[in-house]
């Protein structure tokens, strides 16, 4: 991540000196021209780069201040990142809007605010202050892995909507490359130069696959073809990448101000918060912008309190590795499906005699995969080895056997 530069933050020794970030979607040097009806997900936006967001659909999303910055001058020139409410006490943002840069120092609750209101300028604009926050334990700020955090309101919020998390059986479906998705923020409008308007704005991207974000494969989106980020720069398994191009060849993509806002797919109550932005090279550059992924992050807002957690969706995959006379090696990997696994078992039975051993293994902190070892077995035949995964809501279904000659 050398050459990016995450889409928002602070630096907490001039956190009085921020000036403000305010429109989201940059395209080409056009300037965005506000517009209605954003609730409708395609990647043909009707203005260059971004529209105004309708507040009904989007009304989850809230700002984030500086409060020195807010004292002094006011909402609209005191933020500086985005958050997602997903209940009436917590939001969801990125881990560097909370953490100075070159310092790793945490920013005070107090130094920051919260505002729901789609206009900055707003004399309507609530400004709520924060409690407390959670930043994810393994937050890295060279790497940008796990750019997550969690916001604890002081006081709650149960008149303004919320947003549901990707999670279980939502994630291959929003996940998918080339889901139709959504981006909000109050972010830089320009490509080049800046332009800052006070109303939350929306653009429509496409999912791009794991292969252009992390491994350097091509992607074209309306005869735009963008460069993937290779797998140095980018790590498909924390995170996501997205953009958009409309037909004119203008590109759709965040930008600084954005940091912390949503990345969204689906409409009306369908709708569900599956990346948070969080870096990029430039701004509207043939290169996309990358999310956190969400279905990546279930452990931390489980603990979090932000997701109740569900038994694992879909069964892990196993891998014999090291087969021996008396003993079986087993890897096991459970799929990204969004939900939390804090164990697996592992039976394997002599097709011979019908006799069951066994084996059990918990995946590393932030992992999905762990090894386990079934050893005193009986010397030749063959087994039949199957493996489940689990969590306290209950276990995934059995994964598909593989059948080991000794």
């Amino acid at each position: 991540m050398d050459t990016t530069t995450y889409r928002g933050g602070v630096s907490y020794r001039v956190i009085g000196l921020i000036v403000a970030s305010l429109l989201v979607l940059a395209g080409t040097a056009v300037p965005a021209i506000p517009t209605a009806a954003a609730n409708e997900v395609a990647t043909q936006p009707r203005v260059v780069g971004g529209q105004e967001a309708d507040s009904a659909e989007f009304g989850f999303v809230a700002s984030v201040l500086s409060t020195p910055r807010y004292r002094q001058s006011g909402a609209y020139q005191a933020q500086y990142c985005a958050a997602s409410l997903t209940s009436p006490t917590t939001l969801v943002t990125a881990a560097h809007c909370l953490v100075d840069q070159q310092t790793g120092e945490r920013l005070r609750p107090r130094d920051i605010l919260i505002a729901f209101g789609s206009d900055l300028r707003s004399p309507g604009l609530r400004v709520i202050g924060v409690e407390d926050f959670a930043i994810h334990p393994g937050y890295r700020v060279k790497t940008a892995e796990n750019d997550i955090a969690v916001l604890y309101l002081a006081q709650p919020v149960p008149d303004f909507p919320t947003i549901e998390l990707a999670q279980g059986s939502d994630v291959a479906t929003y996940d998918a490359p080339g889901t139709a998705a959504q981006v909000a923020g109050w972010g830089n409008s320009r490509a080049r130069g800046n332009r800052f308007l006070p109303e939350l704005q929306v653009g429509n991207v496409r999912v791009f696959p794991r292969a252009s974000c992390g491994r350097g494969k091509k992607y074209d989106i309306n005869g735009v073809v963008f460069r993937g980020f290779s797998k140095r720069e980018a790590d498909p398994r924390t995170m996501l990448c997205a953009a958009g191009a409309n037909p004119a060849g203008a590109i759709i993509d965040a930008c600084q101000g954005d940091s912390g806002g949503p990345l969204t797919a689906g409409v009306g109550d369908a709708r569900r918060l599956i990346g948070v932005v969080s870096w990029g090279q430039q701004c509207a550059s043939r290169l996309p912008g990358v999310y956190t992924r969400i279905s990546a992050e279930t452990n931390f807002l489980i603990n979090a309190g932000v997701l109740a957690a569900q038994p694992p969706i879909l069964a892990p995959d196993i891998e014999v590795l090291t087969p021996s006379a008396t003993s079986v090696r087993v890897r096991l990997v459970a799929p990204q499906d969004g939900t939390r696994v804090d164990a697996f078992a592992v039976t394997a039975t002599d097709e011979a005699t019908g006799e069951v051993y066994t084996c059990s293994a918990a995946p590393r902190a932030n992992r999905r995969s762990a090894t386990c070892d079934i050893e005193g077995l009986p010397v030749g035949g063959s087994l039949r080895v199957e493996a489940i995964s689990g969590n306290q809501a209950g276990s995934s279904p059995v994964s598909r056997p593989i059948t080991v000659a000794r």
